[in-house]
């Protein structure tokens, strides 16, 4: 049985960090390394998902192009929610690890119905995968001394 989505956020929680287009990119920056993150959804007033800024958009958008984070604005630096791809609960860690590799995706939202349920990560889909395999090579060894 394969884990999904929604299984890793049990795991993780399904606590979003968010930060809205008008907020300073510095602040931006200031929020994911207070969390110790790499990435913000960027939601509207009301609380829809329009994107996400991460660290690398504020690096090269802004800093690496001799733009001031201070003056800024997220929506300068921001991906837009219809250039990234998203993924639901129902869907496998498997699946997301295609995403994240295929598409070089470091951060997926995940969305249930249109809203904002969780942000997975690189970093917790190959965590949740390392997992599963030790739990099957562990399955295994006990299978093949007779100790289970």
């Amino acid at each position: 049985m394969s884990t999904t989505v929604s299984d890793l956020l049990r795991i993780k929680g399904s606590n979003v960090e968010t930060i809205t287009r008008s907020e300073t990119v510095l602040e931006a920056i200031r929020r994911m390394e207070k969390q110790h993150i790499g990435c913000l959804a960027v939601v509207t007033k009301a609380g829809k998902l329009s994107g996400i800024i991460t660290e690398r958009d504020c690096l090269w958008k802004i800093v690496a192009s001799g733009k001031s984070p201070k003056t800024h604005l997220v929506k300068d630096a921001m991906t837009l929610l219809r250039q990234m791809r998203t993924v639901t609960p129902s869907q496998t860690v498997e699946e997301c690890m295609v995403l994240i590799s295929g598409r070089r995706h470091r951060h997926l939202p995940v969305l249930d119905r249109g809203a904002l349920a969780g942000m997975i990560s690189i970093g917790d889909v190959v965590k949740t995968q390392l997992d599963a395999q030790q739990a099957m090579i562990d399955s295994l060894e006990k299978y093949i001394t007779g100790t289970f």
